[in-house]
């Protein structure tokens, strides 16, 4: 099957070294698959450290912001083409049932794709079974864009920096695509305590803010698919009605 691994870095060079890239090659997924689109004031960088040692990856100059760097991706390729998309800080998938590493990332890849016809796939945000579904639901549901795949649609458009992972699905529902959660698989990664990315901008504050404002935005425009919840430390997240399918 033929798919392409994107992954979007910012100030995040050597984390996609010794996490991302090696996950990836410990998996043997071929180098040319892999396309990283780097925020532009790092692109010099990444090209001179990465290039030399490994040639054949694909490095992409990309645009400043987290809505303007996923609309770009979607406009580099083609429609139809199948992304998988991964955060730069990601360790490994991990297979929840059995508390053990996943152990064929292009066979999961290739199985996810085909489950989800010309839709969006994704995995669980957990690593602790306890919590997790263990098994696959389709319907609306949350697909994280720390590991995900999708088909690409062109008339897809973000609009938000925070949340935009939870956007993007409800506008694939809207489009009356196959929407897949593969809860048996977890990630390991760290999204809010790791440096670069999203932390170069803005500190923990003015991050919950953000995604406090996005999550409000989100739930103001569809109140009919999704609700608000608060944590206890103040962050608003959003939870899909259960009577979506």
């Amino acid at each position: 099957m033929n798919y392409k691994i994107v992954i979007p870095s910012y100030n995040r060079l050597y984390p996609l070294i010794v996490k991302t890239l090696d996950f990836l090659f410990r998996h043997n997924i071929d180098h040319s698959k892999i396309y990283i689109f780097v925020h532009p004031f790092s692109y010099d960088e990444y090209v001179e450290v990465l290039k030399p040692k490994y040639p054949n990856l694909n490095i992409v100059e990309s645009k400043c912001g987290i809505k303007n760097s996923r609309n770009y991706i979607n406009d580099y390729f083609n429609e139809g083409d199948k992304i998988v998309e991964i955060d730069d800080d990601v360790e490994a998938l991990l297979d929840l049932r059995e508390d053990k590493p996943l152990e064929n990332l292009n066979e999961f890849i290739e199985e996810s794709f085909s489950m989800c016809g010309n839709g969006i796939w994704g995995v669980s945000a957990l690593t602790n079974k306890f919590f997790a579904t263990l098994n696959d639901k389709f319907g609306l549901r949350s697909i994280v864009a720390t590991f995900c795949g999708y088909v690409l649609d062109k008339s897809i458009k973000l609009t938000l920096d925070v949340m935009e992972d939870h956007q993007r699905t409800i506008l694939y529902y809207l489009n009356d695509k196959t929407i897949l959660k593969r809860g048996w698989v977890g990630i390991k990664t760290k999204y809010w305590t790791l440096s670069g990315g999203l932390q170069t901008e803005y500190d923990r504050e003015k991050r919950l803010q953000l995604q406090n404002f996005c999550a409000q935005e989100i739930a103001n425009t569809y109140p009919h698919l999704v609700y608000q919840r608060t944590r206890k430390n103040g962050l608003k997240d959003l939870r899909f009605k259960r009577n979506i399918k």
